[in-house]
């Protein structure tokens, strides 16, 4: 099964619903599971979350190809899944998509993203993507339709591509003259988080056409290398910039509490998000 298609799994006990006390009749239990299905499509495609708790995910390249699974509340590590990176490949960026349950890492050489089913702990694919220009920073993936936005490492621009790695569109940032660092993606609002450089105590907004929406100073300096957003928490996490901690902050430019990470002298890439009732493909 790849991920270009689009079909669901679930099970009826995640509804809430319970076995009836006599066999249904065929046709009824088929439009049961018709029923079922179009509501568990529905509520994929309209963007809702699981109730459970969100989970945090980081990769520090130089501790090994290893993704630890944290509780984005106090750290503690939950579990950790294998990041299947190779001798001399390089990793530029670390996106989580929940309506998949997948990672994605973006790997260089190469201008590949590396797809890996959590559950599973294996890959699932990998995108090529010709379009890209070699280096660049962050990435970040929109679930609705699973496109991907790039740091363009020549412009201040994002590179927007599809799931099969085909260019879509080249977003041109207002109000910058650099090439950024950090993105991520608000699955709410349909913005797009930016850390402009490589340390720094804002926050940028932009829609998907560019235009600066709006921009959020933070209580301390933040890594611009990576940026990750909690839409239903409404929280940003990014390191702190002297590597002590990962900074949480809420949407007044906060820090509300710190994650502990690896020696300061690593990066760290992050990725955040809702764990799904369903998983689509």
């Amino acid at each position: 099964m790849n991920d270009a298609g689009s079909t669901h799994e679930g099970e009826l006990h995640a509804f809430g619903l319970t076995a009836p006390a006599r066999r249904a009749k065929p046709k009824a239990l088929f439009r049961g599971f018709v029923a079922l299905g179009l509501l568990g499509l529905a509520l994929g495609l309209a963007g809702c979350s699981t109730p459970g708790p969100s989970h945090a995910y980081l990769y520090t390249p130089a501790l090994g190809p290893t993704i630890r699974d944290i509780n984005p509340l106090d750290g503690a590590e939950s579990s950790n899944v294998v990041a299947f990176v190779d001798g001399g490949e390089q990793v530029l960026g670390l996106a989580y998509e929940p309506y998949t349950d997948h990672l994605y890492i973006r790997i260089f050489p190469g201008n590949r993203i590396r797809v890996i089913d959590r559950p599973a702990g294996k890959v699932k694919r990998e995108i090529h993507v010709p379009s890209l220009p070699l280096g660049g920073h962050d990435f970040a993936i929109r679930s609705v339709d699973r496109h991907f936005f790039f740091t363009d490492p020549t412009a201040p621009a994002l590179i927007e591509v599809d799931l099969a790695g085909n260019l879509e569109g080249y977003i041109k940032l207002e109000g910058l003259d650099q090439p950024v660092w950090g993105v991520a993606h608000d699955q709410v609002s349909g913005e797009l988080l930016i850390l402009a450089s490589e340390t720094t105590d804002r926050i940028r907004r932009h829609g998907t056409d560019g235009a600066l929406r709006s921009e959020l100073k933070l209580e301390r300096a933040v890594r611009g290398l990576s940026l990750a957003y909690d839409p239903v928490e409404r929280l940003s996490f990014a390191s702190l910039d002297d590597g002590s901690a990962i900074g949480v902050f809420d949407d007044r430019g906060r820090l509300v509490r710190s994650l502990p990470r690896p020696d300061p002298s690593r990066e760290t890439f992050i990725g955040i998000g809702p764990r799904s009732l369903l998983r689509l493909f």
